[in-house]
């Protein structure tokens, strides 16, 4: 802070007091560029306060009282009216600033508490999101399935087959040759509900509950059943270890997730996204794939073929190798899914 001009080199005698208690003591205060000089009366320096740390705390019968530091007990009492009128006039902080740093300090740990809250509740929306993403019920998931499901049939050229209306998926139990293929790779638990549909992009969807879309394009060029087995096989799978669900959470976020568990219904505006996240996760998530080739080396069916099925999809080469590398039947004997008649009927389901 630079002074006034008309202020330089203004001296006057002032009352020194280090303690309440102790009794004044005269000293000479030079007014100088940024602080007060408090020299004794042989004109020696002995000790320097900022102008900009001065704080008025009052006045009594002597004169404007001053102090360097509210916790301090040292006090300048002056009576010199060019003096006062110069420490106002250069530091205008003098009764006002103070009060500004109390205030800001008085805010300072609030403003620390809200910033450690921020960042506690940055840090704790995954777990709160996946808690609260198991404490949702199956018939809210199921709900949630068939929901997005709907929305997909208003894609163009999406429909269902075999199905009159999305309504009908709420007691369906999913194609009977599927769900028999199904059934051959369920060791107990909930059994998905595997469903024919056309739409456009991966071979299956598997939704947040029991519900599975097989890709009608998918059948209408496999070679064999098996394929459809393995994809049957990676959406139990999924369904088992509920990763249908933690995407579809994880692409609502908190907030999304929050409304889902206490109104029962995914908002309309997350949809398009949680599609995506879904066929997103099922050709690039790999982590129920061992659980998919126990179901399969279970029901002692091949994974061969649906790693060549899903790798005409896009898939990633390590998927497409582990899967490959897992297959436990090789070219041992093994009961078709289907036999020649079943699999003719499959396919010919969604014409």
């Amino acid at each position: 802070m630079t002074a006034l001009d008309q202020y330089q080199r203004l001296e006057a005698v002032a009352l020194w007091r280090p303690t309440p208690e102790a009794d004044p003591r005269e000293v000479i205060v030079s007014f100088g560029n940024a602080t007060l000089t408090l020299m004794n009366m042989d004109e020696q320096p002995w000790a320097h306060w900022s102008l900009a740390a001065l704080q008025e705390i009052g006045s009594d019968a002597g004169g404007l009282v001053l102090t360097p530091d509210p916790d301090q007990a040292e006090t300048l009492t002056l009576d010199d009216p060019d003096m006062i009128e110069a420490i106002r006039a250069i530091s205008t902080d003098t009764g006002q600033q103070p009060d500004a740093v109390r205030r800001i300090r008085l805010l300072m740990p609030m403003l620390l508490t809200i910033a450690v809250l921020i960042g506690i509740g940055l840090m704790a929306r995954h777990p709160i999101t996946a808690y609260l993403s198991h404490r949702i019920d199956d018939v809210t998931w199921e709900r949630a399935g068939i929901a997005l499901t709907t929305e997909l049939m208003l894609s163009d050229n999406a429909r269902l087959c075999r199905i009159s209306s999305p309504g009908a998926l709420r007691t369906t139990r999913g194609h009977p040759l599927l769900a028999q293929i199904s059934a051959r790779l369920t060791t107990g638990g909930t059994t998905i509900r595997p469903t024919i549909a056309r739409f456009e992009g991966a071979p299956a969807l598997f939704l947040p509950g029991s519900l599975v879309l097989i890709n009608a394009d998918v059948i209408d060029h496999a070679n064999q059943p098996e394929q459809i087995a393995g994809l049957l096989a990676l959406a139990q799978a999924r369904h088992n270890l509920h990763l249908n669900r933690d995407v579809t959470t994880q692409a609502l976020g908190l907030v999304g997730t929050m409304r889902l568990a206490f109104s029962g219904a995914i908002p309309q505006a997350y949809y398009d996204d949680i599609l995506t996240a879904l066929k997103h996760s099922a050709q690039h998530d790999g982590q129920a794939d061992s659980a998919a080739l126990r179901l399969l080396t279970t029901a002692q069916l091949p994974s061969l073929p649906v790693s060549l099925l899903l790798n005409e999809y896009g898939v990633p080469r390590l998927r497409i190798e582990a899967l490959q590398a897992g297959d436990s039947i090789g070219p041992a004997i093994y009961t078709p899914a289907l036999d020649d008649a079943d699999w003719l009927r499959l396919q010919a389901t969604c014409p």
